[in-house]
């Protein structure tokens, strides 16, 4: 009798030790009728929490993001107004692109049927590769890539040079050459053709005029040899990125100094003027001509 009842007892506390297992096993799956007041407190604290905890990290993060927003600025840039232009309308503006983030950098010049001549400030983001021509043919879609590149130095950029970037396959079907201009006319219209606010088959293109007595300029030009820069007034609110192009008659005159963003503050930009490396660009044979007006 007694072992009947040790053998009961035995498979009592066995039942009671399954029975706690299987509900701790199906506490998620069980259904909420079944659970007792203490389980659905427990339940709903815990939503609580993850909850209130996640807004405050929302919260925190928009609070970081905008700490320096600043409403002027945001306004400002709604009201860029820039004219675009389709980017196989000038086939010798080259796009230099990051290689590893594929993110369009500034713009270059098509110099020779194998070089594009950038601001130096172009390929300090590292490795760089080039697009050129109609987006959609596929020749030119797929790009290029640098074979070689050379500094060319000048004291009218940031930097103090120039890079003419090198590739020797053939770019024929993609590329159209400018020619480097030697004479300012100053009486006549500039044409910038930059980088656009966003896509990659558009450019920025803006009409500037010559005024070498601006003050805006001069200021400017304390930081450059103000004979080895061109200070150009632009029309409109639209941004100069380092590298744009200044073209007039259809001559590449300079290439942007340096980045101007905010054209509520000033509508001057500089570039470096090309005429001062003619004789280093000619080393590459580079056609120099001059304007005639």
């Amino acid at each position: 009798m007694e072992m009947e009842n040790n053998s009961e007892s035995t498979k009592t506390i066995a039942d009671l030790e399954r029975e706690e297992y299987k509900f701790s096993f199906n506490f998620v799956n069980e259904p909420w009728d079944d659970r007792s007041n203490r389980s659905k407190i427990g339940i709903i604290s815990l939503l609580v929490t993850i909850f209130i905890s996640t807004m405050a990290l929302v919260i925190n993060n928009l609070f970081m993001h905008y700490r320096g927003f600043d409403c002027g600025s945001f306004n400002s840039n709604v009201e860029i107004d820039c004219n675009l232009v389709k980017v196989d309308n000038y086939p010798y503006a080259a796009r230099i692109h990051s290689v590893s983030s594929n993110k369009l950098i500034c713009l270059g010049a098509v110099v020779s049927p194998t070089s594009v001549l950038a601001n130096e400030l172009c390929i300090k983001s590292g490795p760089i590769w080039l697009r050129l021509g109609n987006p959609t043919n596929p020749r030119c879609k797929k790009g290029f890539s640098i074979d070689s590149m050379d500094s060319i130095p000048h004291d009218g950029t940031i930097t103090k040079s120039l890079v003419l970037l090198t590739n020797f396959e053939n770019m024929k079907e993609c590329i159209e050459e400018i020619k480097i201009g030697v004479d300012i006319d100053p009486k006549n219209d500039f044409y910038i053709i930059g980088r656009p606010i966003r896509g990659e088959k558009t450019l920025s293109l803006q009409i500037a005029t010559y005024d070498a007595h601006d003050k805006t300029a001069l200021e400017i030009l304390r930081s450059y040899d103000k004979d080895k820069t061109i200070c150009v007034q632009t029309v409109g609110k639209c941004p100069v990125r380092a590298g744009d192009l200044l073209v007039q008659n259809n001559r590449l005159l300079g290439l942007a100094s340096t980045s101007v963003h905010r054209r509520d503050k000033t509508n001057t930009a500089c570039f470096a003027y090309l005429n001062i490396v003619n004789k280093e660009l000619k080393a590459f044979h580079i056609d120099i001509e001059s304007n005639k007006f």
